[in-house]
């Protein structure tokens, strides 16, 4: 104990290596809560403590707890490269597919308490996704008599705010009927907004009793359900117990605190555990994540190790970061802050210009050398045009791009845009005929070699200026359409048009999907044929309605006719985005990684250059518009009744600022390339705190250097 309060205290100075054996060694330590900033060797630590384990307990069950799946690839990639003994159990595992599968195995239990309405038919596990199209048939009702008459927010992100409060009171603790309550307490305005709340908390409510009436089991409710019968249940104790005797919870910051509860309440009856919290952490708190929660986990340890030696940045940007962390009262040399930050000679005064500027800053970083992996851009948000644009530049120069969008909305995918046209053609059942333009985009990407125009000329014969219920024979063509289009795309067209025409609407959707894709648009001269992203697109695509149907498909008259007619209007509708992980959303072959930066840094990994888009955006730190929630109100660290103000709201901004700067510039082994534009992406002059900051960083140096 000596020893570790040394440690704990700075008194004794150790070697990085020397440090990362004693974080590793689990008999010395067996409960040991391990801090430190991000790129400080902590993760790696944590390998060579399970790597320990493996070779020294032969029959060892240990299980790896992480936020988020992308958080575990270190340990899945550790795994891969390893032959692990028949004996060795290792589970790399999230707090969420614990809860899930725990509750489909205990579901016999969570029946005797009699919650539901049907405690002994099957539960019925909702996405996100599924949830909101369940929340839509209870808010749309409401909407209709008037309530939530003052927001102008999409419906689908009301839909995804009123589930966000739910989500809230389950992992902070607190029942779902004292949303209203809460919100109300903590509001300073217009007390007109007080009756959004109870609009807010009368349609929860509603959303929480037609779950417990059909078998619904939205994320919140898995949550209560784990919290308040499964977890305290002495049965279910033993058999977890029995599961695992070594845990590695890496990343706790970024968890909400009811995960907190659960590991407290278990670490003691493991032969070991590390918890690895990063001090600089918490970039999810807006969804729940919180760090002060998971700090208060090393009074459940016995040992404490706090590493705090940066292994990536460079000198320039450690002192850049000395600079921040010091709130910026120590002084910093103009060379030091022009070798960390790079700012183009000549300021574009109009975005595409900057564009063109950064793609040819990336191509002479990769002539000089740089792999283009690492390399990242990065911007508060993505837009489809920025993306779109920056990727065809690189493209042009021989430069492979990643992007990282897992908000991206699966509508939003040209290829899986193409499908969904194409079957609502094959369903005129189901009413929901595309327009006149997305049928022209969609017969130009199925058949490469028919342009825009062309289709055009086409659609024109059945569908001037309006929606389109089918397609033309070509028979029926006019002879001066037929006289402007290829033979050989005009068999293509008609091939298309009888296949689309033979479909049997009682076809499950996935089927025809994957018919669809193998049997025409994969074929040689169609427009999937030969591409890789195409093939990666339709297979998310059948997962995400598989995702959908299975909860869906026990409603009444829920046939594939049915089903298929719901995803298709609930994907239009937006409330269904992209149902696959963050982690799985990278497309393509390894190259420079273009991505929002909260995604990026929770993906922990560094790279040489970063480049960022949109300075002068408030992105960088102002939450999102959210009239129907408060994530930072509706936190355990909240005092309830107390007014949230506009200095609570300008504090946030610098303290998410600084966070989001301090992250990137410890995931920053070379250089940070500041890009900006006299008018932004949206063509306005914009002047948020980052673009003042970095002007003020480097007016202060000069002015310094010139007093000199």
């Amino acid at each position: 104990m000596i020893y570790n309060s040394l440690i704990m205290n700075g008194i004794l100075s150790l070697t990085p290596e020397r440090m990362q054996e004693q974080a590793a060694d689990f008999l010395a330590h067996p409960h040991l809560f391990l801090s430190g900033p991000a790129s400080s060797g902590k993760t790696s630590a944590a390998l060579l403590r399970l790597h320990q384990i493996l070779t020294s307990d032969f029959n060892s069950r240990t299980l790896v707890l992480v936020p988020q799946r992308s958080l575990g690839e270190p340990y899945q990639s550790f795994l891969r490269n390893v032959n692990l003994p028949s004996s060795h159990q290792v589970s790399v595992q999230t707090m969420s597919s614990i809860v899930r599968r725990m509750i489909a195995l205990f579901w016999p239990l969570i029946a005797s308490h009699q919650v539901f309405r049907h405690p002994f038919e099957p539960p019925r596990f909702l996405t996100l996704e599924t949830a909101q199209y369940y929340m839509a048939q209870i808010a749309d009702p409401l909407i209709d008599r008037g309530h939530f008459a003052t927001i102008t927010l999409t419906r689908n992100r009301l839909f995804s705010q009123l589930l966000d409060n739910l989500n809230k009171s389950a992992i902070v603790g607190f029942p779902h009927t004292e949303l209203a309550r809460r919100l109300k307490s903590a509001w300073n305005g217009d007390q007109s907004q007080l009756t959004v709340y109870d609009d807010v908390q009368l349609a929860v409510n509603a959303f929480r009793e037609f779950c417990l009436e059909h078998n619904l089991l939205d994320y919140s409710l898995q949550v209560e359900l784990f919290r308040e019968i499964v977890w305290p249940n002495e049965t279910f104790q033993r058999y977890f117990q029995n599961q695992y005797q070594h845990l590695i919870y890496d990343n706790a910051e970024e968890d909400p605190p009811y995960v907190h509860d659960i590991v407290r309440s278990w670490i003691k009856n493991l032969q070991s555990s590390l918890i690895i919290l990063d001090e600089e952490g918490g970039l999810h708190s807006f969804l729940g994540a919180d760090p002060v929660s998971a700090a208060n986990l090393v009074f459940d340890s016995t040992t404490h190790i706090r590493f705090k030696q940066n292994y990536v940045s460079p000198p320039p940007i450690k002192a850049l970061l000395g600079y921040l962390q010091s709130s910026q009262t120590q002084k910093l040399p103009h060379s030091t802050i022009s070798q960390a930050l790079i700012i183009t000679s000549k300021q574009p005064r109009f975005f595409p210009e900057l564009l063109q500027s950064v793609s040819q800053e990336i191509a002479d970083l990769i002539l000089n050398g740089t792999t283009a992996e690492q390399i990242v851009v990065l911007s508060p948000f993505l837009s489809d045009p920025l993306v779109f644009e920056l990727s065809r530049r690189l493209s042009k120069a021989g430069i492979p791009t990643q992007t990282l969008r897992p908000s991206l909305a699966l509508k939003s995918n040209p290829h899986i845009q193409t499908i969904l046209t194409l079957a609502s053609l094959a369903h005129p059942d189901w009413n929901q005929p595309p327009d006149l333009y997305q049928a022209q985009f969609a017969l130009s990407t199925a058949i490469p070699k028919l342009d825009p125009l062309r289709a055009r000329l086409i659609l024109d014969q059945t569908a001037p200026n309006k929606s389109v219920t089918s397609l033309p024979p070509i028979a029926s063509l006019p002879n001066e359409v037929v006289e402007r289009i290829p033979t050989e795309v005009l068999g293509q067209f008609e091939k298309l048009r009888l296949w689309l025409s033979s479909v049997d609407p009682s076809e499950p959707l996935d089927y025809f999907i994957s018919r669809l894709f193998s049997e025409l648009l994969a074929q040689p001269g169609y427009g999937f044929a030969d591409v890789q992203e195409a093939g990666e697109h339709t297979a998310r695509l059948i997962q995400s309605y598989q995702k959908f149907k299975r909860p869906v498909a026990a409603d009444q008259g829920a046939d594939a006719a049915y089903l298929g007619r719901e995803y298709y209007k609930s994907l239009n509708q937006g409330l269904l985005s992209a149902l696959y992980l963050p982690d799985e959303e990278i497309v393509g072959e390894p190259g420079v990684l273009i991505a929002p930066v909260l995604t990026f840094l929770m993906q922990n990994r560094a790279v040489e250059h970063q480049f960022w888009l949109n300075l002068g955006s408030k992105g960088w730190y102002e939450r999102l518009e959210q009239p129907l929630t408060h994530p930072y109100v509706l936190n355990r660290q909240w005092q309830p009744g107390k007014k949230w103000t506009t200095d609570d709201e300008l504090a946030l901004g610098r303290f998410n600022l600084e966070r989001t700067l301090i992250g990137l510039l410890r995931r920053c082994r070379g250089q940070v390339h500041l890009c900006t534009s006299d008018y932004s992406e949206a063509g306005i002059e914009e002047k948020g705190l980052l673009l003042t900051w970095a002007q003020n960083l480097f007016r202060s140096a000069l002015r310094e250097e010139e007093s000199d």
